[in-house]
């Protein structure tokens, strides 16, 4: 029996939870160490673990001062500990003053050290003594591969991935819709149809095909050729003569999240990836807390904006402030975020501006040159390498 140590931190709880998945057995106990304002983090933390809450016990720094005065911390630590455990303490998480202090405490005990490095996903053991050159630091790979409720559930986030999505179409139709826009295959009127179908109709519970093109009623916009558009992109309504709700959100932009999740899915192979989650646990940024796709590989979190189109600059920044706002505040630093877009990024500046705020952005040319693609999908194997 042994007592798994770990320093909890709102921005990083990813590395007490793997390192808990490495290490715990059965009749093993659990001690959580938090400054005051990190103390709720544990909680989701425990219950994601599934692990029986009688072997859990908080050390919480409740006062300022306790998260920076040394000699109390090591006192709040020292007095929930027993000179006859064996102690597993895990570095990573928390301040580094907090962390000198629980290093220095369980170096009185028998105390075996780790660093759990979640983004090489690897966990370090390492031996604090006064030689430096006897190279007797050992390192692992985290084997446990976490799914996207894991991460979620860790980070305090409701979500609905568990609910079914249902896909509109095939990968053969997003494949057909992504060459359409990228060879320029589609006609002027298709563009017409698909902006008046995005600004009029996009919420309606559904539309009759033909009393859409033939209306004269001055609450419709008619688009005369709905069913000229629908025949040349080679889309067939699941009711005939009708499109639904889904339906006109995929003709409308749902098709490129389709073709995304499936492009990610073939050249990745992720350990778990979803479309269209929705995530709740803040409410500084609640109005809109969608992922377009979604995919976790090796315990590290991506996520992917989808935008057909960008029609200008400030609607670019708002995209950019939105998926910065949601890593930052709601999924953590094991976070990756991405925007693929057809939109043009010629000179080069929206990259830059995606780039300041820690996302990636992939514009036109590198989704539809194949050597463009493959590098910036290599990149992102890369971060997820094992």
């Amino acid at each position: 029996m042994k007592t798994l140590v770990n320093i909890i931190s709102r921005e990083h709880p990813l590395a007490a939870y793997l390192f808990v998945k490495e290490y715990y057995e059965e009749g093993d106990k659990l001690v959580f160490i938090a400054a005051n304002e990190n103390f709720d983090c544990i909680t989701p933390l425990v219950n994601a673990l599934q692990i029986n809450k009688e072997v859990v016990q908080r050390v919480v720094l409740r006062r300022d001062a306790d998260s920076y005065t040394y000699e109390r911390i090591c006192r709040l630590i020292n007095n929930v500990l027993d000179k006859d455990g064996n102690y597993y303490v895990n570095l990573a998480g928390g301040t580094r003053y907090i962390a000198l202090s629980v290093q220095h405490v369980l170096s009185n005990y028998h105390a075996k050290f780790f660093y759990t490095q979640t983004k090489q996903n690897l966990i370090v053991k390492t031996i604090f003594d006064n030689s430096i050159y006897d190279n007797d630091d050992e390192i692992y790979p985290i084997r446990y591969k976490m799914s996207l409720p894991e991460y979620f559930k860790i980070h305090g986030l409701e979500h609905d991935i568990d609910v079914p999505k249902t896909f509109i179409s095939d990968e053969e139709q997003a494949k057909r819709m992504f060459d359409m826009f990228a060879n320029k295959k589609l006609w002027a009127s298709d563009y017409k149809v698909m902006d008046v179908l995005r600004e009029k109709y996009r919420n309606w519970k559904y539309i009759d095909i033909h009393e859409v093109e033939t209306t004269i009623n001055d609450s419709m916009i008619p688009i005369p050729n709905l069913s000229k558009f629908l025949e040349h992109i080679e889309f067939e309504p699941a009711t005939k003569g009708m499109l639904q709700r889904e339906e006109l959100e995929y003709l409308t932009g749902g098709w490129f999240e389709e073709y995304v999740f499936y492009l990610i899915n073939n050249s990745l192979h992720p350990d778990d990836i979803a479309i269209g989650v929705h995530i709740d646990g803040c409410t500084e940024i609640q109005h809109n807390n969608e992922l377009d796709v979604c995919f976790i590989k090796n315990n590290q979190l991506f996520v992917i904006e989808c935008k057909t189109g960008i029609n200008s600059q400030s609607m670019f920044n708002e995209i950019v402030y939105k998926v910065s706002a949601l890593k930052e505040v709601l999924l953590g630093i094991s976070c990756h975020s991405y925007i693929f877009s057809l939109k043009k990024d010629h000179t080069g500046d929206m990259k830059k501006i995606a780039r300041y705020m820690d996302v990636t952005f992939c514009d036109f040319y590198c989704l539809t040159k194949e050597e463009k693609l493959t590098k910036e999908l290599k990149k992102m194997a890369a971060i997820a390498r094992n």
